[in-house]
């Protein structure tokens, strides 16, 4: 659509200017008329627009007016023209499509929208005229071979014909009685045929549509004109056969209203469908129930099995959904059974599906129906020999108490799914108020924690001591991130670190912690003060990012101090999501004498083999195993048997989250070589920590 002219049509200058100022900023080429007549005018000396833009209430000619002479023009017949007005009563919407508009759009304008609505209007408008060109060369090519024109007499008897009508009714001699007209008329199109052709021979013409069955069999679609004979009995007309142009505009309602992929109503369609069943008398909202249907697998399926596969199941799915909604029966709120065929079925997106049923359910009814729906369609897929999971989730939101408005319903139904979706315990979900309190405050905080990573000021380094086993010294630290908040006061990691890893800003919240644990190192060495080797956590986006080594480097050659410092601290499954891209990033930071931690070992794969492929210095046994290892003797034996591993593979091993005396002697005993928790020491600002190491040596500590 290069080189869209768009002419907009309006008395209002500020309207006028933004509307120009948002469509020329798209792209379009717009000229613009404050009143119909210098619109007209400009059309008139020949600008060719391919859409306008027409206000309906303006000073001297109105805009239905303006419409209806430019629909008299033949250049302007079939031009996309778009009324704009703030009147949206039926009659004021009434009034614009008897003038011939195209579309109507109320004020004021949805800006962000509006090159969208054009966009889609012009694909309709090319859609539309490449059908008008199609049914123009089928009625030349009829004219020649399949239009028929005939004659009754004054009984309705045929007394002429074509040869062309003769073999599309299989008519034989003539004259042919008004009934043997109707042998091959489809049953439920005879009444209206028969009456047409009865008023006929009273003098009134008629223009009608009907089906006859061919000779093979196949149903044939006919259009039919009949005139009374002027001043004689009996009348004559044409018979022409648009089967073609009836399955063309069948064609183009489905690429218009259904998802090409699915067969299911696409998003817009369903929409539309949804919103006039929730319209009730004077504005009213009608009770409907909404159900969004996530499926989680999909995506999954197309990532790893490929786009045909996901295609192949999402068909056997469709199906699925399909056949629930035909045969599946819900509990009415007065203890009716209803069918669920009223039901509209639309594919939202990609792997979101909607269930849209109008009608008042208790909220019992509306669980009991989203569970049946649940179980139906969380079986296993077989495709191509492969059991697919989808993993279906829902959300539910009920018109009106949720909203009155359809695009409103569907974000509360979708924000329902999303949450399902995270919880693997809650397949199904309704909506409720808190879920967009909760979500707004979590894009508060999102907000607050991308400007404290900015600033760098809120941000505060602590460090948790880890000690000898046996003597109790400390050996090094874990270094980890706290928020002082300005408001709130210190933020739980626990509420910040997932949100950051879910937001990207994980990584260069990793970066700003290398960075500045490298310089407290190098402060910490000028002033004579020896901590141990420092551990910092890193994240999967900042291990596979890209960057990190050389972070690193650039962070260590500026402060100068030395990469035997560190330790990276990294879990088993980051290790495990590329093994082959883990050991180049891996064997790079030994290269640089950068000790590697294995964090949490026990939780996931704690596989010998993998131990042995990567290069690793230090395994760090998850706090789980070591809570009761004074008790409990399966906690005991994991811990052995851990140590046993580390020894044999030469690894330090470290055994975190000790509280206890009798949780560190048997750690002790079960050969830990460090250990870390709250017995010795809880996470400490910096200041802290350097009294701390500073008494463990016998000396003061720095200024």
């Amino acid at each position: 659509m290069n080189e869209v002219r768009i002419l907009v049509v309006d008395d209002e200058p500020v309207t006028r200017m933004i509307t120009e100022s948002v469509l020329a900023a798209q792209g379009f080429i717009v000229e613009a008329a404050e009143s119909a007549e210098v619109a007209l005018q400009l059309l008139a000396d020949g600008f060719e627009p391919q859409v306008i833009l027409l206000d309906v209430i303006m000073p001297g000619m109105s805009g239905y007016e303006a419409c209806r002479r430019l629909r008299a023009n033949p250049r302007f017949e079939h031009l996309p023209i778009v009324m704009l007005t703030a009147l949206d009563d039926q009659k004021s919407i009434d009034e614009a499509y008897f003038s011939g508009a195209t579309d109507f759009i109320t004020k004021p304008l949805n800006m962000p929208l509006l090159p969208h609505r054009i966009r889609y209007l012009l694909r309709s408008a090319m859609t539309f005229q490449q059908l008008l060109e199609s049914r123009e060369t089928l009625i030349n090519t009829q004219k020649i071979a399949r239009l028929g024109d005939w004659e009754l007499d004054g009984a309705g008897n045929l007394v002429n014909c074509a040869e062309q009508y003769r073999a599309l009714l299989g008519i034989g001699r003539l004259p042919r009685p008004a009934a043997a007209l109707l042998a091959r008329v489809h049953q439920e199109d005879c009444a209206g045929l028969e009456a047409a052709r009865s008023g006929l021979l009273q003098g009134f013409p008629y223009q009608l549509d009907y089906r006859v069955s061919a000779a093979d069999g196949s149903v044939v679609h006919l259009h039919e004109v009949g005139y009374p004979k002027p001043g004689a009995a009996g009348g004559y007309g044409y018979t022409q056969d648009i089967t073609q142009r009836v399955v063309a505009e069948e064609q183009v309602r489905r690429l218009a209203w259904y998802d090409p992929h699915s067969g299911l109503l696409n998003r817009s369609r369903i929409g539309e469908l949804t919103a006039r069943e929730m319209s009730g008398p004077e504005g009213r909202p009608l009770p409907l129930g909404l159900l969004f249907i996530q499926l989680s697998g999909l995506r999954k399926a197309s990532l790893l099995m490929g786009q045909a596969t996901a295609d192949a199941a999402l068909l056997v799915f469709c199906e699925r959904l399909r056949q629930f909604a035909e045969g599946a029966l819900v509990t009415t709120a007065d203890g009716n059974l209803q069918s669920l065929r009223r039901a509209r079925l639309g594919r939202y997106d990609e792997a979101d599906f909607l269930l849209a049923l109008p009608g008042e359910l208790p909220r019992a009814g509306w669980q009991q129906l989203a569970e049946r729906l649940l179980a139906e369609i969380a079986a296993p897929l077989e495709v191509d020999g492969e059991a697919l999971l989808l993993a279906p989730s829902i959300g539910i939101a009920r018109s009106p108490d949720d909203a009155t408005e359809v695009q409103e319903l569907i974000r509360c139904a979708m924000r329902s799914a999303n949450l399902a979706a995270g919880d693997g315990a809650a397949r199904i979900v309704f909506y409720d108020p808190a879920h967009d309190a909760e979500e707004a405050s979590l894009h508060l905080l999102e907000r607050q924690l991308r400007a404290a990573v900015d600033a760098g000021d809120q941000l505060q380094l602590y460090f948790q001591p880890k000690v000898d086993a046996v003597s109790g010294r400390p050996v090094g630290a874990e270094v980890l991130m706290r928020w002082f908040h300005p408001e709130r006061g210190m933020v739980s990691p626990g509420e910040f670190i997932p949100l950051a890893e879910r937001t990207g800003l994980i990584r260069p919240m990793t970066d700003w912690l290398l960075a500045r644990t490298v310089e407290q190192i190098a402060a910490w060495r000028a002033a004579g003060l020896v901590p141990g080797k420092i551990s910092i956590n890193v994240s999967a986006h900042s291990f596979y990012g890209g960057g990190l080594v050389r972070h690193i480097d650039e962070v260590l050659v500026r402060n100068g101090v030395a990469g035997e410092q560190l330790f990276i601290e990294i879990t088993e499954s980051i290790l495990m999501h590329d093994r082959e891209a883990a050991v180049q990033v891996l064997s790079a930071l030994r290269e640089r004498h950068i000790g590697i931690s294995v964090d949490d070992f026990g939780t996931g794969y704690s596989s010998l083999g993998y131990l042995q492929r990567f290069p690793v210095d230090e395994i760090k046994i998850d706090r789980s195993f070591v809570t009761d290892v004074d008790s409990k003797a399966g906690n005991q034996a994991l811990v052995s048997a851990i140590v046993g591993l580390g020894r044999a593979l030469g690894l330090s091993v470290v055994a975190e989250g000790v509280e206890t005396d009798a949780q560190a002697a048997r750690l002790r005993q079960l050969g830990c070589d460090v250990l870390q928790g709250f017995l010795y020491a809880r996470p400490m600002p910096a200041e802290q920590f350097e009294g701390y190491v500073a008494r463990a040596v016998g000396r003061s500590a720095p200024p």
